[in-house]
């Protein structure tokens, strides 16, 4: 059995890595990647996972749903359009798979709410109060929606029923609200 230096574990793991993310449509053929590599198939599995953690099987999982993700997020197609175009040939299937990948049904995951624009700020500020925003498409999960609109999660919609009433003014003299 061969032994591999930690420079060709990387090159075996972005080798990998690139064919899954170029043929992430098709089934994967161990045999023939690992044919292409130089190993055996076993190999090729068994080094893949030391490095990367995850199965090669996982990992195209991962990168299809990520690709059906952004399909779903267009909001073009059903959900078995985005199943056969990432390469899942049983809806059933690639439901299961996009539910433990993403934690959400994809049709539930289409219609989502999503940020579509950031406001336009002058000079080179950042734009107000989205500054924590990674990506733009997606809420993040710092925010929830609570009574028809975006408001920062943990924080109570009605904070004015909590807060104390201030003292009403004193009626004085030479105030004029006094009758």
């Amino acid at each position: 059995m061969p032994r591999l230096s930690k420079d060709q574990h990387e090159l075996l793991t972005t080798t990998v890595d690139r064919w899954l993310k170029k043929n992430y449509r098709q089934p994967v053929d161990l045999p023939a990647l690992a044919q292409e590599i130089g190993i055996t198939r076993f190999l090729l599995c068994r080094l893949y996972h030391e490095r990367s953690g995850k199965t090669i099987r996982l990992k195209q999982r991962e990168i299809r749903i990520h690709h059906a993700a952004k399909l779903l997020a267009s909001g073009t197609g059903k959900v078995g359009d985005v199943a056969r175009a990432v390469g899942y040939g049983s809806v059933s299937h690639f439901t299961k798979a996009f539910l433990e990948e993403k934690g959400l049904l994809p049709s539930l995951w289409r219609s989502r709410p999503r940020i579509i624009a950031l406001p336009k700020t002058s000079g080179n500020l950042p734009p107000p109060g989205l500054a924590f925003v990674r990506t733009i498409g997606e809420v993040p999960p710092e925010l929830s929606y609570v009574s028809g609109h975006w408001d920062p999660a943990g924080v109570d919609p009605a904070p004015s029923a909590r807060t104390p009433k201030r003292p009403a003014a004193r009626k004085k003299e030479g105030n004029a609200f006094v009758d």
